[in-house]
C-alpha cells in the first residue's frame, strides 16, 4: 500500500513540476517489471529450496502463528518432529483442507526446517507462471511506447 502511494506521490511531483506523460509512464513501467522481476527470482528461490527437499508423508499437526510471523502457519509431523509451512496457510478454505484424521504428501526441506504442503506447491507454479507472464507483459508494454 505504501508502495502505490509513493508511486502517485511521485507522479503528482513530476505532473507539478510539467515532466512528459512519456517519461512517466516509461519510468512507472520500469519500476514495476523490477518488482515483478524481483518477485520472479522470489519464487525460482522458493523452486531450488523445493528441489533439495525429500517427499515426506506427513500428518498435519495445527495451525498457529509463531513469535517470529505475523501469519497463522500449518504445521506438519514428520518422524515425530513439527515443521512449519513455508507459506501461510489458507484461510478461506482451511477448515477443509487440513484435516487431522489424513496423512499428506509433503516435500521436507531439512536444512531450512520447513515443508511444502501441496498449496505451497501450488503457490510457487501460480506465482512462478504468473510473475514470468508479467515480466512479460511489462516488457512488451515498455517496448511499445
Amino acid at each position: 500500500m505504501e508502495f502505490i502511494l509513493a508511486v502517485a506521490i511521485i507522479a503528482v511531483l513530476c505532473i507539478i513540476f510539467q515532466v512528459s506523460t512519456d517519461i512517466i509512464i516509461m519510468c512507472s513501467l520500469i519500476i514495476v517489471c523490477i518488482v515483478f522481476a524481483v518477485t520472479t527470482l522470489l519464487f525460482i528461490y522458493f523452486f531450488i529450496c523445493l528441489m533439495f527437499s525429500e517427499k515426506c508423508t506427513a500428518e498435519f499437526s495445527r495451525t498457529d502463528k509463531s513469535d517470529k510471523n505475523k501469519f497463522s502457519k500449518a504445521y506438519y509431523i514428520i518422524d515425530g518432529q513439527e515443521y512449519p509451512c513455508i507459506f501461510p496457510e489458507e484461510k478461506i478454505f482451511g477448515i477443509k483442507l487440513y484435516r487431522k484424521d489424513r496423512k499428506y504428501n509433503v516435500w521436507l526441506n531439512r536444512r531450512f526446517k520447513f515443508v511444502y504442503d501441496r498449496f505451497a506447491f501450488a503457490t510457487c507454479i501460480i506465482g512462478f507462471s504468473a510473475s514470468i507472464f508479467l515480466v512479460a507483459v511489462t516488457v512488451i508494454g515498455y517496448m511499445s511506447i
